[in-house]
């Protein structure tokens, strides 16, 4: 029988191998998403070579990520975002130690969510697995840091919102939730789809902090033709349906954690130091709270 203390310490020293390799490239956007790129080369499944398969999408955020500078160094002359660089450090390090483990040819029980979700993803590589190991480990990324999202203003708080219940949707039509094989088509991780949509500065601003003209789209107050069609994927497609996603979502991600970033339709998310209803956002949130750049 294997000794239950080797057995904890081949874990912690994996735990500790996942958590320096994370620390390395922390101050490094770009070694970041190298760090994912070369996940992807080996566990991306692609169809043709020289593709990085079902990590097109991650690969694509974590550059739109980069050009945003949410994950430049903190001391740096532009410095990046406490809460985005702790968000993605916390996916690093889970998606890091589930390949570890895999690698080691060990086997552990009790892992974290979204080690597991991962590791079922290594093994079976397919939209429906990608989507629960990426979004359980956005969700706990969340969680992790919400008391550091207090720190930004409060146009980046409701832009964390958009952005989390934005991929909990794409989510459903991989599920099969929303739109049959045309949902499934356009929300495939392998695709472009990610990759253009953040190009669109009425969907994914380009600038951290959000400038007043990026502001105007977080809050859907842009009177512009891309603006119009923001509103109508958000305001009509998703958030009357806010509540029942995120249920279906705190299902398919083992998250039941989720259910506490919604109430009625409206998100909540942060929700650590909030008061505990929907007062935390503005019933109409406007432009005029604050002075930006």
């Amino acid at each position: 029988m294997i000794d239950f203390c080797e057995y904890m310490n081949k874990l912690e020293i994996l735990k500790e191998k996942a958590k320096g390799i994370v620390l390395g490239v922390s101050d490094n956007p770009q070694g970041r998403y190298q760090l994912r790129y070369e996940f992807y080369q080996k566990y991306g499944n692609p169809f043709i070579k020289r593709n990085e398969g079902l990590g097109n999408s991650e690969l694509a955020f974590i550059d739109w990520e980069i050009k945003r500078g949410t994950l430049n160094p903190i001391n740096s002359s532009h410095p990046g975002s406490p809460w985005w660089r702790e968000v993605n450090s916390h996916f690093l390090y889970v998606a890091t130690l589930a390949q570890l483990i895999k690698e080691s040819g060990e086997t552990f029980q009790e892992l974290p969510v979204p080690v597991n979700f991962w590791l079922d993803y290594i093994d079976t590589p397919n939209e429906c697995s990608w989507y629960r190991a990426h979004n359980s480990s956005i969700i706990s990324g969340y969680q992790v840091a919400d008391s550091l999202a207090f720190k930004e203003n409060i146009y980046e708080q409701y832009f964390m919102n958009i952005v989390l219940y934005r991929v909990l949707y794409a989510q459903s039509m991989v599920e099969g939730v929303s739109f049959g094989i045309l949902g499934k088509i356009f929300a495939n991780p392998r695709g472009t789809a990610v990759s253009i949509i953040t190009d669109i500065e009425a969907f994914y601003p380009n600038h951290y902090p959000l400038t007043k003209k990026e502001i105007k789209y977080v809050t859907h107050h842009a009177h512009t033709f891309m603006g119009l069609i923001e509103d109508f994927f958000d305001k009509i497609l998703i958030i009357p349906h806010l509540d029942e996603l995120y249920k279906e979502a705190a299902k398919w991600n083992d998250s039941p954690v989720v259910m506490e970033f919604v109430k009625n339709n409206k998100p909540l998310y942060p929700v650590s130091l909030s008061e505990s209803s929907t007062a935390h956002f503005n019933k109409e949130l406007t432009t005029e709270k604050i002075h930006t750049s």
